[in-house]
């Protein structure tokens, strides 16, 4: 399984055999790395457009996750721990935890027994992402870094 993030356009896609097509997107190409998650972000998963919320300015864990509308799903992608990422949906619970090692490209999936290939699809293509802001310590230390090396390179 590979994402890949691409620069232009602004895109990360999922390429896995057996998972449906999944994809996020950002309008801005002026920016560099991951894709930046706001009110312009579109996520498609399965030919399904999704809805993406997020309130950066809670205070927990719980309220800074990405709130996502997938059809009739409702799910939170959530920081748990250090490193530790989980995608859970509103009815069935815990679906996927992935955990990433400072400083490798490398991640552990851990896909729980109510998950299926769309829940799959959706938190792979999350790894396109740019997740810094699910916690208070990562945005206060990236929100300095960025205004510091805004990433706009040579276009």
């Amino acid at each position: 399984m590979t994402v890949t993030v691409g620069a232009v356009p602004r895109q990360a896609t999922l390429a896995a055999p057996g998972l449906p097509e999944a994809s996020v997107s950002h309008p801005d190409e002026l920016k560099q790395g991951l894709i930046l998650i706001d009110e312009r972000t579109r996520l498609r998963v399965g030919g399904l457009q999704a809805t993406l919320t997020w309130n950066g300015r809670s205070l927990g864990k719980k309220g800074r996750g990405i709130r996502i509308g997938l059809g009739d799903r409702d799910y939170a992608y959530l920081r748990i721990g250090t490193g530790e990422e989980e995608l859970r949906d509103a009815e069935r619970g815990p679906l996927v935890r992935q955990r990433n090692r400072f400083g490798r490209s490398t991640v552990g999936v851990t896909v729980l027994s109510a998950a299926d290939s769309i829940d799959l699809a959706l938190a792979l293509v999350l790894q396109g992402a740019d997740r810094t802001g699910l916690t208070i310590t990562q945005t206060a230390v990236f929100g300095v870094l960025s205004y510091l090396y805004p990433g706009h390179g040579d276009v």
